[in-house]
């Protein structure tokens, strides 16, 4: 059967009206009444008289406690985070580790007075970092267990001191981006176009504090992402080699690759051989962002680079890649990445105010990162859940 024309010779529109406008109207009205409910809420849950009320329901005053105590985590916790630094300044934990003892035992071991080391102790009790097993005799808990079982916990919380002094008013740093902080100059790096001028001791700095914290981000890479189907690897911005390291022990037949900055790749160099790594690995010097990266690896890795810079910084990293690498290198990119799960919601307000901190970088959502890589012109990018997204997510795509 023939089609009708109309008078302009064209096939008439012959297709429903579109539903989007019915749908919008529909989720308008969803959302105006979502704002009403919250005003509601929020007006009674400010009202003295309502919470009082309500804690005089047992059912309902054990939600209202749960949610009183989360708030008070949030005024104290700078407190509970110095009782976490101090065990770790005094050596609490390394006692500790050795089996029970004293409160008289670790102040003399710390050099402060037995009733001073008792109140640390008792503190550090009610957040489950030590336990007394019997009266006088004090063991470590789950969370001290895990503070004295790992360096790189300790030198982050040590790390600590450092952004804790750049945080001290906040609300300077957002008005006023600029201002000069410690992090900044400690990662000075990170922030300049200048990176080949980078100093032998700045550089033995930085990548002492990553390699100690490499050890259990490695093992989340490694169990989301199987290297052994790549015959090589590249690790750009690979610092001293801990990710290679870590691979190479996973996976025998890897050969490895690294890229770095000239400074930082000679750090590499000697810690791969230190390794027994240096027949299986070749190590390359330039800046990611101005200098041909190497394209002999079937599969290149960012842990923990794009987070350092800024958007465009970030892109310009990529756009490198993409120009640099054969079509079909995969490439594989781990960092925490902002999102729904719990891990991701508390990585994400570490890092955006440590980036803030810092003066360069952003907690990127894996929706952000796989936008960038399109743009850049890498193909197929795909998202990796890891065990622990609190230390990384992943975000596999192909050149």
């Amino acid at each position: 059967m023939a089609t009708s024309r109309n008078d302009e010779g064209t096939a008439p529109d012959l297709s429903l009206p579109s539903a989007a406008p019915l749908y919008q109207e529909a989720e308008k009205r969803l959302s105006q009444r979502a704002v009403r409910f919250r005003n509601w809420r929020n007006r009674k849950i400010a009202s003295t008289s309502f919470r009082t009320w309500i804690m005089r329901i047992p059912g309902l005053r054990s939600i209202a406690n749960r949610k009183a105590a989360a708030l008070f985590r949030l005024t104290a916790g700078f407190v509970f985070s110095q009782v976490l630094s101090t065990c770790v300044r005094l050596g609490v934990f390394e006692q500790l580790e050795k089996g029970p003892r004293s409160a008289e035992q670790l102040a003399h071991a710390s050099g402060i007075r037995p009733d001073k080391m008792q109140l640390l102790l008792e503190q550090a009790e009610r957040l489950d970092l030590v336990t007394q097993v019997e009266p006088g005799s004090w063991m470590l808990d789950d969370a001290g267990a895990v503070v004295a079982g790992d360096e790189g916990i300790r030198q982050m919380v040590l790390h600590h001191e450092m952004l804790y002094r750049d945080l001290d008013a906040p609300e300077d740093l957002l008005k006023n981006p600029e201002k000069e902080t410690r992090l900044k100059s400690f990662w000075a790096y990170a922030r300049g176009r200048q990176t080949l001028d980078l100093n032998e001791d700045t550089a033995q700095d930085y990548s002492a504090l990553m390699q100690s914290s490499q050890s259990m981000l490695a093992d989340c890479i490694l169990d989301a992402h199987d290297f052994g189907r790549y015959g090589s690897i590249l690790d750009v911005g690979g610092g001293d080699g801990s990710f290679l390291t870590a691979c190479a022990e996973r996976h025998p037949d890897l050969h490895l690759h690294l890229f770095d900055l000239p400074v930082v790749a000679d750090l590499a160099r000697e810690n791969l051989k230190a390794n027994g790594l240096a027949n299986r690995a070749s190590v390359h010097g330039g800046d990611f962002v101005s200098n041909p990266i190497p394209e002999m690896a079937d599969c290149v890795s960012l842990v923990r680079i794009l987070c350092d810079h800024d958007d465009d910084r970030a892109r310009d990293i990529l756009k490198n890649l993409h120009a640099s690498l054969r079509p079909g290198t995969k490439l594989m990119i781990a960092e925490a990445m902002s999102g729904p799960s719990e891990g991701a919601r508390l990585a994400a307000v570490y890092f955006s105010f440590y980036f803030l901190a810092m003066g360069s970088g952003r907690c990127r959502s894996d929706a952000d990162i796989k936008a960038m890589l399109v743009e850049s012109g890498f193909n197929k990018p795909r998202t990796i859940k890891t065990n622990n997204p609190l230390l990384a997510t992943l975000v596999v795509a192909e050149r």
